[in-house]
């Protein structure tokens, strides 16, 4: 599953990365059924949030209530609110294939992101680690000054 993730990474930089930066893809979570990549370049800090472009790649097709938009990716902007430890979606769009590539089934962004704790050992989970960094499990114990070791600031 790992090797079929980086032989088609050039369709998730297509889809996720924008023209003007490269993506610099971390795989966070490979199971057999499910794989979620973070782009590392695009981990940056936006008013009290951080953000940054994951995708999540299933080997089945999902649905959003069956039969509705079918797909076998996702590519998610998400907010990150590492102060309380809940992330949000800001942006997505399900695709029909693997890795964010084949055709857009359904796109949208939200205009007020609503946050929620992720569910634990899930690929959200280690994608707000990741973001926040190591200490996150002192919720709140982070200063605005040390924000992580992975972000950057915008």
């Amino acid at each position: 599953m790992i090797r079929k993730i980086f032989v088609n990474l050039p369709l998730v930089l297509a889809i996720a990365a924008g023209a003007a930066t490269a993506a610099d893809w971390e795989v966070l979570n490979a199971q057999p059924e499910e794989a979620m990549l973070l782009d590392k370049n695009s981990i940056h800090h936006d008013g009290s949030v951080w953000k940054a472009w994951a995708v999540q790649s299933y080997k089945q097709t999902e649905y959003l209530g069956e039969p509705v938009y079918p797909h076998r990716s996702r590519v998610t902007l998400y907010e990150v609110d590492c102060k309380t430890g809940q992330l949000g979606y800001a942006a997505w769009s399900f695709q029909s294939g693997e890795l964010g590539g084949g055709t857009t089934v359904w796109a949208d962004t939200a205009r007020d992101v609503m946050y929620f704790p992720p569910d634990v050992d899930s690929s959200e989970a280690a994608l707000l680690t990741r973001v926040c960094g190591t200490e996150l499990a002192h919720v709140g114990s982070r200063s605005a000054s040390d924000p992580g070791p992975y972000a950057t600031q915008e």
